[in-house]
């Protein structure tokens, strides 16, 4: 089965379902789109970049390099 007749079939059988199971169905597809999400992000250059610059920030602060934003405030 192809990945558009299996999102057909799924469609079909989420509007087929009773209002009182729904509930259930979108957090079951919840779940499962945050188990593969979480996979793939950790993958994903831009989330790789994002936390290599968290972690030179952090560097930064320990070795008192940063500069209070109370005296940029006051200087700007």
């Amino acid at each position: 089965m192809s990945t558009v007749e299996l999102r057909r079939k799924i469609k079909r059988q989420v509007d087929g379902l009773p209002s009182g199971r729904l509930r259930s169905a979108a957090d079951f597809i919840d779940y499962l789109g945050k188990k593969n999400g979480a996979a793939s992000s950790e993958k994903d250059p831009r989330i790789i970049r994002m936390r290599r610059r968290i972690r030179q920030a952090e560097a930064a602060e320990a070795a008192g390099k940063l500069i209070p934003w109370e005296k940029l405030k006051r200087k700007y």
